[in-house]
């Protein structure tokens, strides 16, 4: 999938709390924390010390107001399966048990990275795109563990 996590960084601008400039991902990876979050080039801030986790402007998502870990940062939230989107392993399987075993959460993933609305390479800790961790974590909950 070439169009996973492309992004632009020509008009990056410097974190407002910290000053590094980070790169630009989008607003859908802003949106699962922040669902009325403003259309915009928000960046995120990979100074792992900053509190600042997105910004666009002024206008800043801190490690305090996320719903899971993003990136390196806000270890002490639920570690999200897919990082740019928010979704845990909890997600999935009520996903999986809420739609007959066939993942919606999965096909809005591949979705959104065939049109290069996720930011894998700057936001999740490996740095690879998602949906092999997606379809893994799916193939787990599907398939229970046997009981000796």
């Amino acid at each position: 999938m070439s169009s996973c996590c492309s992004t632009s960084d020509t008009d990056a601008q410097p974190c407002p709390k910290c000053g590094q400039v980070g790169p630009i991902v989008g607003t859908a990876p802003v949106r699962p924390h922040r669902p009325g979050a403003v259309d915009g080039d928000w960046q995120h801030c990979a100074n792992e010390p900053c509190e600042v986790i997105f910004h666009l402007g002024a206008d800043t998502v801190e490690t305090d107001s996320v719903s899971t870990q993003v990136g390196l940062k806000a270890t002490d939230k639920a570690t999200p399966v897919c990082f740019c989107f928010a979704h845990t392993a909890d997600a999935l399987g009520e996903d999986l048990a809420a739609n007959n075993g066939v993942s919606e959460i999965k096909a809005s993933i591949k979705a959104a990275v065939a049109n290069s609305e996720c930011a894998c390479e700057h936001l999740n800790p490996s740095g690879n795109c998602c949906l092999a961790d997606v379809h893994r974590t799916l193939k787990s909950i599907a398939q229970p563990t046997p009981v000796s």
